[in-house]
């Protein structure tokens, strides 16, 4: 191991570890481990400017790979590398590529390093860190292949009667609009459309009408507009229940369970049918009212049916996690390690909850993660070390008594300006379609006790302000004893009193009649 910091029985003091990824998730995996006192430091690479608000964390940037540990830090960067910024578009330079990564960790001695964005795990972030004597929690990039090709994660399933829809993978447009015409609406039955490969979450289309459901299959395998068309999708049948999101940390035959949540895909909420209707017109699908799906628009965790349901827990375990790795090592010869999670439908059926796998994913979840992590005590650091040394059934994970909300605000539509880049006709529908980026956010870290921050798509612009730099830009959460409780405070941090900027957006219900 390539770290300094060995002491008696194998154990580290003034650990460094890193986080690989760069959105909010990350920041959240950050937290915890930095929560032990084992960790001096955790570097979090590509990261965003959320790293400067965060205690441990170290955040590079540049050419010269500087560490910024602080907002004064980083202004100073912009100062004294002026043409470095300009030349980059007027933004500080991250270490993007995995090339750039890789080397980094290298040069600085980690001791451990978490992959956390899937993009990196799937081109090979466990190999090429293990190729330089740095342990990597996560799974290789032959196993990032249940997340990266849906249409193969669904034959497996099938295969090993693991529960999940009905699907059918299709290779040819044409076969697939027959499919639907043929089939949408027959009992009842309607449709989710998916993108087959990595699409930062954004590529499933929950279907209402044929029309809808054709269009999305024109949107991956056509037309270009929101994605380079691709060779293949998969269309599902629709099931209709609760979505449950569950994790787990994986080591060979070991699991141990990370917790739950309920993610908010849909852009807006169900009622608000004027926002929905205005940007599908935006989206040019007039009359259409697909409330399109988002990388995660907030999260309340733990799952409100999981909440002190070891039994269901037992019956996920038992009927789709267990079975599904042991098939993958047998059949697969594909050995997991990390962290795994599972999309779920819970349908009541016979008075009995039965779920059904819709999603599966090789790495924590966003918005998941920010709002899982602060309601487990047991910090990341403990859970990976024990994991990728082969003994995480040696460990007791455990949860806080607390129930957690988090709530994002994004990069939305806003009224035509001069000088906003774009044509007064062709203005853009907001996240998770074109939007706007560079507008300054007028920002505060005072927020109300028992609320936290996560920054997903921000950036320091040349004058030292805050600016929006995605379309999700930063999550706002909250802890509290009751879902009510914690979304109040959820939605206190991310009040204009704390965050604001030209189209800042979000959904408001979210947590809101839980209890």
């Amino acid at each position: 191991m390539i770290g300094q910091n060995i002491v008696k029985n194998g154990d580290f003091l003034n650990d460094v570890w890193a986080v690989v990824g760069g959105g909010a998730r990350e920041w959240a995996l950050a937290e915890s481990i930095a929560k032990s006192k084992n960790v001096a430091e955790v570097h979090v690479l590509p990261g965003n400017l959320g790293g400067v608000f965060e205690k441990k964390c170290v955040w590079p940037v540049g050419k010269d790979r500087i560490k910024i540990r602080s907002f004064e830090d980083i202004k100073k960067f912009i100062n004294d590398y002026k043409k470095e910024v300009q030349e980059n578009f007027g933004k500080v330079k991250r270490l993007d590529e995995l090339n750039e990564v890789i080397s980094y960790l290298s040069e600085n001695n980690i001791d451990m390093v978490v992959g956390g964005q899937e993009k990196y795990l799937s081109l090979g972030l466990k190999e090429n860190c293990e190729k330089k004597g740095i342990p990597c929690w996560g799974p290789n990039s032959k196993s990032m292949i249940i997340e990266a090709d849906k249409c193969y994660a669904n034959d497996l399933m099938e295969k090993w009667d693991i529960p999940c829809p009905n699907f059918e993978n299709f290779y040819d447009p044409d076969k697939a609009k027959n499919f639907l015409k043929d089939n949408f609406g027959k009992n009842g039955k309607k449709y989710v459309v998916k993108y087959p490969y990595l699409f930062d979450g954004k590529g499933s289309r929950v279907c209402n009408t044929l029309n809808e459901a054709l269009s999305a299959v024109d949107d991956f395998m056509v037309s270009g507009v929101i994605c380079s068309p691709v060779d293949k999708l998969t269309i599902e049948e629709r099931l209709y229940g609760e979505e449950v999101m569950v994790f787990f940390a994986v080591s060979g035959d070991s699991i141990k369970y990370l917790g739950s949540a309920k993610d908010y895909p849909e852009r807006f909420d169900p009622e608000d049918t004027f926002m929905i209707k205005r940007f599908n017109n935006k989206m040019d699908h007039p009359g259409e009212m697909v409330n399109y799906i988002t990388g995660g628009m907030g999260v309340i965790s733990p799952h409100p049916l999981l909440k002190e349901r070891n039994d269901l827990v037992e019956k996920i375990e038992n009927t789709i996690v267990v079975p599904f790795l042991n098939n993958l090592l047998e059949e697969e010869k594909l050995q997991f390690n990390g962290i795994i999670y599972f999309g779920l439908c819970a349908i009541k059926e016979n008075n009995n909850y039965n779920f059904y796998v819709f999603e599966i994913n090789g790495r924590d979840g966003s918005p998941e993660a920010e709002g899982r992590w602060p309601t487990i005590e047991t910090s990341l650091y403990d859970i990976a070390k024990k994991s990728y040394k082969g003994k995480l059934k040696e460990l007791d994970i455990k949860f806080k008594k607390e129930v957690c909300v988090g709530v994002f605000t994004v990069s939305g539509s806003f009224p035509w300006f001069k000088g906003c880049g774009f044509e007064a006709s062709k203005m853009p529908p907001g996240y998770p379609g074109k939007h706007l980026t560079g507008q300054v956010i007028d920002y505060s870290i005072d927020i109300p006790e028992k609320s936290f921050h996560r920054h997903a798509g921000t950036f320091i612009t040349q004058t030292g302000n805050i600016a929006v730099g995605g379309g999700r830009v930063i999550l706002g959460g909250g802890l509290a004893n009751t879902y009510a409780q914690a979304s109040e405070i959820a939605y206190q941090s991310i009040s204009d009193e704390y965050i604001r900027f030209l189209g800042k957006s979000f959904r408001k219900k979210i947590g809101k009649n839980v209890d």
